[in-house]
């Protein structure tokens, strides 16, 4: 009797345990869900403070620039990589989908942030390079790869960025 006894409690103390392990981990991704979300929309105001009419391949490749020369928020994913081993026991599939999506969007948004910069620093090389030998550089083509690509990138980050603001918190959406 004593055994029986002894063993349901500690079933019950598991059960206790696991549970206070999938609340805590479900509140670790959602807090950190949430700053990523809070930095991308402050991040996201800042860039687009200014309102001015520009064409619109022009704006694009503006706004493209004034990207580049903000810092990029600096976003993390360590409670979700950190707790891989409990996910499955305490997200749905559709939450980690969408948590999965959310962090991959992320990721995609520092991957344009960085080709930007570097079809940039490639023209200004480019441009810089023949200037400082002497050539004259009217004879010359000018790199344009920036603002040949620019607007498609900007449409990109543009619409992924409005995408993730719109949709919140992927772990809120799910649960509402």
């Amino acid at each position: 009797m004593g055994l029986g006894s002894s063993e349901i409690s500690n079933w019950r103390r598991d059960r206790r345990t696991k549970k206070r392990k999938i609340n805590s981990t479900r509140t670790l991704i959602f807090l950190e869900n949430e700053r990523n979300m809070e930095l991308l929309k402050d991040f996201w105001y800042k860039l687009n403070k200014e309102d001015e009419y520009i064409v619109e391949d022009e704006f694009k490749i503006k706004m493209a620039h004034r990207l580049i020369k903000m810092p990029m928020p600096s976003w993390n994913e360590i409670m979700w990589k950190n707790q891989a081993s409990l996910l499955a026991i305490t997200f749905r599939d559709t939450e980690i989908i969408a948590i999965s999506s959310f962090n991959n969007c992320l990721e995609v948004l520092r991957s344009i942030y960085s080709k930007l910069i570097d079809l940039d620093t490639k023209d200004r090389e480019y441009n810089s390079t023949y200037g400082s030998s002497g050539v004259e550089l009217s004879a010359l083509p000018k790199s344009t790869r920036f603002h040949e690509e620019a607007p498609g990138l900007w449409d990109e980050f543009e619409k992924i960025t409005l995408k993730l603001i719109e949709n919140g918190n992927p772990l809120t959406k799910i649960n509402k």
